[in-house]
């Protein structure tokens, strides 16, 4: 072979050699390219975040030092504006899963068992409960992870316990409560707000086994179809749409993961310690929001994380140098 052949061979050898190992790095291989040298996070107890829908505040669930002496101060609702680097207390705790309205002036949650939802201003002002007593539906318990759509105009939710339960849905007002998709969980909308992805137990398996796997539906409950086939699924949870439809970021076996919204090309994203929980994209699409939950160190044990998502490089919420 001549010699100029022979090198040409060899580039292309190489490239495809360069190429393989890009891949395996992205989907978790022997040298992935995630959660390489994270800045250290301030020791500031942060969970459950999500993005206010101009992209520049967030909120989250936080249990201040103070917790062990004052009464109502674990997981208390908080903002924090990423531009101006200020924290805001909205509401003492407990409190869980807090969502922003697309208008940016209300907040949806819900309380610990016996779960009821809620509906707050972002600065604490005009509670109103959606569910149980002294409510529109005071029938109504263990409804929890509550979802604005797109347009404002009805919530999203789980009643994750009883009979019957499932994917749910109801007015601001609390108003037209109904069940969509019986045993579904943790439903979020489309941006087009005319689909909802969700988690439900797979019912295509013929040996029984208890797995879980991520679904679409309309969102009034029909054409529902799944999209994964995940093994050791039960930890699967915290389905997110990216702000265009194309993506779904997803937690899965103790870290965030990727696929298209057709369920193709699934693959991790973030490694590291600790358990990785509820990714939510950012309304440019650029960032997915997360947290970790650590097992193995008192000291830490919820921290909120960006990840890019071009670069999959990761960073504390809260850097140790700036708080």
């Amino acid at each position: 072979m001549p010699a100029s052949k022979f090198s040409f061979s060899l580039r292309i050898a190489l490239l495809g050699l360069l190429f393989t190992l890009a891949a395996c790095s992205l989907l978790g291989g022997e040298d992935p390219r995630w959660d390489t040298d994270v800045p250290r996070s301030a020791p500031l107890d942060a969970l459950l975040g999500i993005w206010g829908p101009e992209g520049n505040r967030i909120a989250f669930v936080h249990t201040p030092d103070s917790a062990a002496t004052e009464p109502g101060s674990y997981n208390q609702l908080w903002t924090y504006n990423l531009q101006t680097d200020t924290m805001r207390q909205v509401m003492r705790g407990p409190l869980f899963t807090p969502h922003w309205s697309p208008s940016g002036d209300r907040l949806v949650f819900h309380s610990p068992i016996p779960q009821y939802l809620f509906t707050v201003d972002p600065d604490g002002q005009n509670l109103q409960q959606l569910t149980g007593p002294d409510s529109p539906n005071p029938d109504l318990e263990n409804t929890v992870v509550g979802k604005w759509s797109p347009s404002g105009k009805r919530i999203l939710y789980t009643i994750e316990a009883g009979t019957p339960r499932g994917v749910s849905m109801m007015k601001p007002d609390g108003s037209s409560a109904r069940i969509l998709i019986e045993y579904g969980v943790q439903a979020s909308w489309f941006p087009g707000g005319e689909r909802i992805v969700y988690v439900n137990w797979d019912q295509s398996i013929e040996d029984g086994s208890r797995r879980k796997q991520i679904y679409v539906a309309d969102t009034d409950g029909t054409n529902q179809r799944k999209l994964t086939d995940l093994k050791n699924s039960r930890d699967v949870g915290w389905p997110s749409v990216s702000p265009k439809g194309e993506q779904i970021a997803f937690a899965y076996n103790d870290q965030v993961h990727l696929m298209t919204a057709d369920g193709t090309n699934v693959r991790q994203v973030t490694g590291g310690a600790g358990v990785a929980k509820q990714p939510v994209w950012s309304p440019d699409g650029e960032t997915i929001l997360f947290w970790r939950r650590y097992f193995d160190d008192p000291e830490t044990p919820e921290r909120l994380f960006l990840l890019d998502v071009e670069t999959l490089e990761v960073e504390p919420v809260f850097p140790a140098e700036d708080h």
